[in-house]
């Protein structure tokens, strides 16, 4: 797996990080001192602590995949053999600290150690559903770890002198674990302190505020933040440098030695940091409302009969409220494919880039996916049958420029056109998630968009179905090059009783006959609601 700052943009986790970004985390760095025993062994953006004897090395967090070598190569420097590492400990169980753990345990031989919480997921390599990223970390999973042991609150791990000891601090995740253990630095006692992160923060929809993946979520932070701040602290390394003045301190090394990591403050001042990070979460929930979810039993009930793993969501416009299957799911981002002709159909006419729904465009010719592709078209038939060769055209006549400011005014998913004007909604970047296409397709039928209404009339149109005068839908499939990871779409809005009712259904597709099912299982997913 490659991490890169694009793909954690797609999933709303760069721009939030209060420390240093996705490009900075596997930037090499040279290895360095923190006391007698303890060493840097991480990469510029994210930490790695070796802690030394002659009996074995413990080793504090693995940092990415691609990192992994480096912490190896660090060790080395050092004058240490990888080999010697008895022990790995975790700080948290994302990618981003956790993701080289099982590479370097097979260069070691090293058993892991790490909370209930973190080592169920460090032994599958899969996010746990109560993480409060869980919604932009799923396209990073983990290799799965062997021989991962469980440490709990207050117990002690030991290799020959050494003791570390696990202050549980869950929040950032369920699994969060500072570590603290003490050096004989010339003689005086330090007190060392690995921190994890403290910060607040969730992806696709999650509520610090109150939300049932984690409910506990908020007062976990508030408990990990005083424990923090509490520990006999000397030196602290939080799982993130900045986060504790790494290298602010490491600029001072080469006139003050180790005594430059040395501040009694630093906890309380990190502490002081997550608490601040937490007060501003919690104001930015506030200002929007919380999603009003009812789950329903049936719809849960016909996706497993179907054999179906995906969610469907109505969103009672009106109301406000969302009724489906797995909500968690519904927040997560994917990649539109042809449910995106709709915007694309709205900022054609919008910006002129076609005159109207029945101007014919080409397909430019050449072979197509599917014969009936092959000719040219008005987007009032392209669309009907999903011709992408006609879209694509209309796509590089709306122009990039006017496609992301149209992306913008939409306010679409993660609105990242990227750089192929006729690919972006097929391949990526651009993502969507179920609950934010329902909002979308709410506003257009309800003309609430901000674009000509003549142009939102034309493509309600186009959209509406055959079978049932109150219903408009379009379908989607995600279909990468390696066939892996394929995700089906179906959705619109149904108009009943003067009320709007806009639904989204996502789905993984294992194979043709899902992607069969989209359609179907949906309209009963309505009828069961008394929609259709």
């Amino acid at each position: 797996m490659k991490i890169t700052s694009l793909a954690l943009a797609a999933a709303g986790l760069v721009t939030c990080m209060p420390f240093a970004s996705a490009s900075d985390w596997n930037t090499p760095q040279d290895p360095f001192a923190l006391s007698a025993d303890s060493y840097y062994v991480g990469t510029r953006g994210l930490s790695a602590v070796l802690i030394t004897s002659k009996t074995g090395h413990i080793l504090i967090d693995g940092a990415t995949p691609e990192a992994a070598g480096q912490i190896a190569a660090n060790v080395r420097r050092l004058g240490f053999k990888v080999e010697d590492i008895r022990i790995i400990l975790n700080s948290h169980e994302h990618f981003d600290h956790a993701g080289g753990i099982a590479e370097l345990q097979r260069l070691s031989g090293a058993e892991v150690r790490a909370t209930p919480a973190a080592a169920a997921v460090l032994r599958t390599g899969k996010v746990s559903r109560g993480d409060p990223q869980y919604a932009g970390l799923l396209e990073n999973d983990m290799a799965p770890v062997a021989r991962v042991g469980v440490v709990r609150d207050g117990e002690t791990v030991k290799v020959g002198p050494l003791a570390v000891t696990l202050h549980a601090t869950p929040g950032h995740t369920q699994g969060g674990s500072t570590w603290t253990w003490t050096s004989n630095d010339g003689g005086k006692r330090v007190n060392m302190v690995y921190a994890d992160s403290l910060n607040a923060i969730g992806a696709g929809g999650f509520r610090y505020s109150g939300d049932p993946a984690y409910p506990n979520a908020r007062g976990d932070v508030e408990r990990s933040i005083a424990k923090v701040a509490a520990l006999p602290c000397d030196v602290l390394v939080s799982a993130h440098p900045e986060g504790s003045d790494v290298w602010k301190r490491h600029a001072q090394r080469a006139t003050l030695g180790n005594a430059a990591f040395v501040d009694k403050t630093a906890c309380r001042a990190y502490a002081d940091k997550g608490r601040a990070r937490l007060q501003k979460t919690l104001a930015e929930e506030a200002k929007t409302p919380a999603i009003v979810w009812r789950d329903d039993a049936k719809i849960a009930e016909m996706f497993e009969k179907a054999g179906v793993t995906g969610t469907f969501v109505v969103h009672d416009v009106a109301a406000n409220v969302y009724t489906g299957h797995d909500r968690q799911r519904a927040n997560i981002r994917y990649v539109p494919a042809s449910t995106y002709k709709i915007p694309n159909s709205l900022i054609g006419l919008a910006t002129g880039a076609v005159s109207s729904v029945d101007e014919v465009l080409p397909y430019g010719g050449g072979p197509t996916y599917l014969p009936q592709w092959a000719r040219d078209m008005p987007l009032r038939e392209a669309i009907r049958i999903s011709n992408v060769p006609v879209y694509k055209e209309l796509a590089r006549r709306i122009g990039m420029p006017r496609m992301r400011e149209g992306l913008r005014q939409l306010d679409y998913g993660n609105m990242d056109a990227g750089a192929v004007i006729d690919a972006f909604w097929l391949e990526g970047p651009l993502k969507i998630s179920a609950i934010e296409q329902t909002r979308f397709l709410g506003r257009l039928a309800q003309d609430q968009l901000p674009f000509p209404k003549a142009a939102m009339a034309a493509v309600r149109e186009i959209v509406r179905q055959d079978d049932h005068a109150n219903l408009y839908a379009k379908t989607g499939w995600y279909m990468p090059d390696d066939r892996k990871n394929q995700i089906g779409w179906w959705v619109g809005w149904v108009e009943k009783d003067g009320k709007v009712y806009a639904f989204a259904l996502n789905a993984d597709i294992t194979d043709d006959t899902v992607g069969a099912k989209r359609v179907p299982l949906g309209k009963a997913a309505l009828q069961s609601l008394g929609l259709l």
